[in-house]
């Protein structure tokens, strides 16, 4: 397949992400013109400056589709076939061409890594060149709160080594693209469809890795659901800076249950994907559990309060309303 000229992409999962599983893959990348892939949903991603690029599948379906429809042959490492994370009415929720031939190297549970090394072997690749991305970030914005802003602001001031815990699903969609050329660092990302993975995840992290700082991406959604976190690490003073993006409402459930073509819904179903009576106040939660908090209003704010987390020696919070 990957010798045939047809355009291809490799869809990595478990260890083909990171390590050597990572590095084999961009070396396979380089001398075959394949695309490296990432599920949406995924454990572990190294990236930034100096590492095989790796995009990650889109989460809405039109968008991936659009991502998808060049490929006429997909090779699957540890990944299943990609589709729609909901089905919906009238959608078909295959994200691949009619046209891609779709080959399983390896199945999840397997090795990722040693199937990509007996692929690079078979080529002959011994001696290729992974292609790393460059060291290029973004220029610090200014003014109003926009989520290309927000991702932008993290692009120019992502520490190296950091680890990023990301399960903004809405309001982060720009954030992969502005970090691409940042310095080195993991990528941690929501493993299915549940929410609220990033706050505990956050804290294993920081527990796991104590010398290097995590960056937790979360929203006011999913952070409810496991809001305890922040006092554990406030109780065990882990390097954890919060940011919650605050939009008020379940965004994603919001947009699936448009997809299922229910005209004029009542008020009580309107109302079960809307974050309000009361309000939620992050700054106050936060200092509650122990955590310093902050509430930004525009990009200058994100930024002061952003290098201010970088570099405090415990956990802090900033909430970013939208």
């Amino acid at each position: 397949m990957l010798r045939s000229g047809l355009r291809t992409a490799m869809l990595l999962a478990g260890n083909g992400l990171y390590g050597k599983g990572l590095e084999v893959a961009g070396r396979i990348a380089a001398a075959t013109n394949a695309k490296l892939l990432a599920p949406y949903p995924f454990t572990r991603l190294e990236r930034g400056a100096g590492k095989p690029a790796v995009e990650r599948v889109h989460y809405i379906l039109e968008q991936a589709v659009e991502q998808l429809k060049e490929f006429r042959q997909l090779i699957l490492v540890g990944a299943p076939p990609p589709v729609a994370y909901f089905a919906a009415p009238g959608k078909n929720a295959v994200l691949t061409s009619p046209e891609c031939e779709i080959y399983p190297l390896a199945s999840a549970g397997e090795d990722c890594a040693g199937a990509l090394e007996a692929l690079a072997a078979a080529l002959s690749l011994h001696k290729a060149q992974p292609l790393g991305a460059n060291l290029e970030q973004p220029s610090f914005p200014s003014g109003d709160i926009t989520p290309q802003g927000l991702a932008a602001v993290i692009g120019a001031l992502l520490p190296e080594n950091a680890l990023v815990v990301d399960e903004s699903m809405t309001s982060g969609r720009g954030l992969m693209a502005a970090t691409r050329g940042a310095p080195p660092h993991d990528w941690l990302a929501n493993t299915g469809g549940s929410i609220g993975i990033a706050l505990p995840l956050a804290v294993g992290a920081a527990v796991a890795c104590p010398e290097r700082r995590v960056v937790c991406l979360t929203a006011d959604g999913s952070a409810m659901y496991t809001a305890q976190a922040l006092w554990t690490m406030a109780r065990e003073g882990l390097k954890v800076t919060t940011v919650v993006f605050a939009n008020r409402a379940y965004a994603v459930l919001k947009r699936e249950f448009s997809y299922l073509g229910v005209r004029n819904p009542g008020p009580r179903a309107l109302d079960l994907f809307e974050i309000g009576r009361p309000d939620l106040d992050w700054v106050l939660l936060a200092k509650g559990m122990g955590v310093p908090g902050t509430r930004v209003i525009s990009l200058e704010d994100f930024a002061r309060a952003l290098r201010e987390g970088f570099e405090a020696g415990g956990p802090m919070l900033i909430e970013v309303p939208l």
